[in-house]
């Protein structure tokens, strides 16, 4: 007897909640030095992907486990399930561009150092960034709760029809009650504004691959000398922000050409679950990443390099001008 869709997508969502869960809670444990003295920017934004991962699991899988259990959602029920979904995945891939673009700049300056000092003030700019995406995100998926509308006549959902897979999908679809608004806001506005940083994202990660081998290749006077750990904690966030971009463009984008195809694909029983893994296959994956590139950094990644203090000398030494 072959497995239910509705059996299928609970299976899915309750393993994603618990590795998401996992995952998440290790890598907060472990980068909770940081929040003891000054925030760094990239624990700042990890943070910031942590909040989004465990608000994606809780919220969304779990009214989906709800849902696929025999519970019927209402319209308020399907604009938190939509305002949540679309609101955790247009914040990660906008986190994940800050991420990117913080490490790309550190790279640059590396590979093509400038005289000038550094700008003091990046750390708070950093944290006005971080807090005007969550205001954008809100701000954007607003209407979603405002004016989208559970349409009158749902799929009745018996098994002989071959949507029937698909229910939450099929069930939940949310109208604005005006043709040009859920054209222009909801076909084209909501799916711009994660192509476009997806695009940008993408450029920036071969911008940093190509940064990474022109590191390769640096030398001093013909010499090759070791890297501090501020050099270290620069080319590791580059190459997790490429390895991290490898992983939810190809998510993003089958997720995308499922949904836009559900209707030729709806009889398959697979389909919401295979929705669900694309959806949240991110939020469950990237935390052990993260910690698997950076094993044994001593959490430099995460909190900054250390400042090394200046060994005592004694006072009876006197030092040579040469010093």
């Amino acid at each position: 007897m072959k497995p239910s869709a509705a059996l299928l997508e609970v299976v899915a969502c309750a393993i994603l909640i618990v590795v998401s869960f996992v995952g998440n809670t290790c890598l907060l444990y472990s980068t909770r030095k940081c929040a003891t003295g000054r925030l760094q920017t990239s624990f700042l934004l990890i943070f910031s992907l942590l909040s989004v991962h465990l608000l994606k699991n809780l919220v969304v899988n779990v009214m989906k486990i709800v849902y696929s259990s025999g519970f019927t959602l209402d319209s308020a029920g399907c604009k938190v399930l939509h305002f949540t979904a679309a609101l955790t995945t247009s914040l990660a891939i906008w986190f994940m561009l800050h991420f990117a673009l913080l490490y790309h700049r550190k790279l640059y300056l590396v590979v093509y150092p400038l005289r000038e000092a550094p700008n003091l003030h990046q750390q708070m700019h950093s944290l006005k960034v971080v807090s005007a995406l969550w205001g954008a995100g809100v701000a954007v998926y607003i209407p979603v709760l405002i004016y989208a509308r559970k349409p009158e006549y749902v799929h009745a959902g018996n098994e002989t029809d071959p949507l029937s897979h698909a229910r939450i999908y099929m069930d939940c679809l949310m109208g604005f009650g005006s043709k040009q608004v859920g054209f222009y806001y909801g076909k084209i506005f909501l799916v711009l504004i994660d192509v476009l940083p997806l695009a940008v994202l993408v450029f920036v990660c071969l911008w940093m691959f190509f940064l990474l081998s022109e590191r390769k290749k640096m030398t001093y006077g013909d010499i090759w000398i070791g890297d501090d750990d501020s050099e270290v904690e620069t080319l590791r966030g580059a190459k997790f922000s490429i390895l991290l971009m490898l992983l939810i463009t190809p998510l993003w984008i089958s997720h995308f050409i499922l949904v836009y195809f559900l209707n030729d694909l709806a009889r398959h029983a697979f389909i919401p679950a295979v929705l669900t893994a694309l959806s949240s296959g991110f939020s469950a994956l990237s935390p052990f990443l993260l910690m698997l590139v950076n094993y044994k950094m001593k959490l430099v990644s995460f909190c900054g390099a250390r400042v090394e203090k200046p060994t005592p000398q004694p006072a009876n030494v006197i030092l040579s001008p040469y010093a």
